[in-house]
């Protein structure tokens, strides 16, 4: 407990090191972990491969599960066929392409080189959701590059897996391999959508005072997900985000809450998974791979993932710029690391020296693309007004037992309610507006108050208008405020100032006004 104690005040250290120097914090987690490894300070001492792949899994699933909980489906829907067809053709294309690199200059054996390709094939959701965090990029190119890195694990999976065996045995059979792909796909959507549906319907039909039971209930349907896909033989990476997915589009209350534990959650298994796979490490092995592991990496990084990128988007409309970004920002991460203690597990000959060149490449490619990528998307003139991963504004707490919830939504710079008038914000007949604090004051609403960036808006709302008064605070779900046009408006209307008629009492169906206090 002490050592786990240590670790997490370690990481708020580092995480807030890497914020002010612009660094990946996986890059300082990793770092620390080898540095109190066996090889440097010698405080502990840890080689047990089958424990990390096992433990590192989990910290995986948690992850994942947080990042499909963040995105929207309305969203990911519009970019899912580019999205898996980079997380299928695309694995595999830059698999090969790196494995005959690999094979004809560096003079592996060609087994080797796509074992370690497909290794290095899969981008880490981890470390691309933690780096999109930071980054002003367009929502819906963000949310392409999240939905990729969460699905292509079973691609990679796979093809480690067919390689492992058929360098272990000598062959693998073709329906065998075939099987295994169609497993590890199709049980992980299932087992997904089923339980992340039903999830959803559960923490709606959850009445309670409090938000535990809604924080324990989510964080208990996605081990639930992950530990039966796994049983089954499916991925149950893939399973937990699309679990995320079904529950975010279907959580009402209480839904910032249960986004802010489940990020914090995250973060913890973030830091304990890489400083774990960091005590895996010894750093006085890494300088004999030095000139390989830069080989692997910059021909990944500048030659494999943007070739399959390019051939893998063909269908679709993506402008050069897009497709220059979407290729920089293949971050590899926990996934490649986890999967090289495959062999290690396995026992195959030369294990040692795929481990550490995979490592080598991850380091490579978080230090380099992830402390590069706000600065290549400001040259590529990619960056967006708005965080690539936007904040939360929407609160629904349920009222004791009745029917009603009390909403609670921050006016931002994307928000559809800028700049109108409350008396012309169409909102159900039982809904009423009970407070709005601008600053330190609280200002009682009227048909006549304008919302202005940063008010906190009160209301309270009847249980089955729940998705109407959403989607008049957020805009159409899945449309992304940068890609909302202004519309124009007659006199009187919203965007126009506020006339007499706006000013005078409500009339039935409209909101009800507080007495004044004298703002306005």
């Amino acid at each position: 407990m002490l050592a786990v104690g240590l670790a997490l005040l370690t990481g708020v250290g580092l995480s807030l090191l890497a914020s002010r120097f612009e660094v990946p914090a996986l890059v300082l987690f990793l770092g620390f972990g080898m540095l109190i490894g066996s090889d440097v300070l010698g405080w502990v001492y840890f080689d047990d491969a089958v424990l990390a792949e096992r433990l590192g899994s989990v910290a995986l699933a948690v992850i994942l599960f947080e990042g499909g909980l963040r995105t929207r489906w309305s969203q990911a829907r519009s970019i899912l066929a580019p999205s898996l067809s980079l997380a299928t053709v695309g694995v595999i294309l830059s698999a090969l392409i790196l494995g005959v690199f690999m094979y004809l200059v560096l003079d592996l054996d060609f087994g080797y080189a796509l074992l370690i390709a497909s290794i290095v094939g899969s981008t880490d959701a981890a470390a691309v959701f933690a780096v999109l965090a930071g980054t002003q990029l367009p929502r819906r190119l963000a949310t392409l590059l999240e939905v990729e890195s969460a699905s292509n694990d079973p691609m990679a999976i796979f093809l480690t897996t067919v390689l492992l065996e058929l360098l272990l045995a000598g062959q693998v059979q073709p329906g065998a391999a075939a099987l295994l792909l169609v497993k590890q796909f199709g049980l992980g959507l299932l087992v997904g959508v089923v339980l992340g549906r039903l999830g959803g319907r559960l923490l709606n039909l959850l009445r309670a005072d409090t938000s535990y039971p809604y924080l324990l209930l989510t964080l208990g349907v996605g081990l639930t997900t992950f530990g039966l896909t796994y049983i089954l033989g499916g991925s149950g990476f893939l399973a937990v985000y699309v679990a995320g997915l079904q529950i975010s589009e279907r959580l009402k209350v209480y839904r910032t809450t249960v986004l802010r534990f489940h990020e914090g959650v995250a973060w913890v298994f973030q830091v304990l998974m890489f400083v774990l796979l960091g005590l895996l490490v010894f750093p006085s092995r890494l300088p004999g791979v030095t000139l390989q592991g830069l080989a692997v990496a910059a021909a990944l990084m500048f030659l494999a993932r943007p070739l399959a990128v390019w051939l893998s988007t063909l269908p679709w409309k993506f402008s050069r710029q897009e497709r220059l970004m979407i290729g920089w920002t293949g971050l590899r991460g926990a996934v490649p690391i986890v999967l090289a203690t495959f062999p290690l597990a396995a026992g195959l000959e030369g294990s040692d020296f795929i481990f550490n060149v995979v490592f080598f490449v991850v380091l490579t490619s978080a230090l380099i693309q992830g402390g590069t990528l706000s600065t290549v998307a400001r040259w590529l003139r990619l960056e967006a007004d708005l965080p690539a991963v936007p904040a939360e504004v929407l609160e629904f707490t349920p009222v004791g037992q009745t029917n009603a919830d009390m909403l609670s939504f921050q006016v931002t710079k994307e928000s559809p309610l800028l700049g109108k008038v409350l008396g012309e914000v169409p909102l159900p007949a039982g809904a009423t507006v009970s407070a709005l604090v601008r600053g330190e004051r609280i200002v009682a609403p009227r048909g006549n108050t304008r919302f202005e960036e940063g008010d906190h808006v009160y209301i309270l709302v009847q249980h089955e208008d729940l998705d109407t008064v959403r989607e008049l605070m957020e805009g159409p779900a899945g449309e992304p405020a940068e890609d909302r046009q202004p519309q124009e408006s007659p006199p009187g209307q919203a965007g126009s100032p506020p006339t007499a008629a706006a000013a005078e009492a409500p009339e039935e169906g409209e909101v009800a006004a507080a007495p004044r206090t004298g703002e306005e």
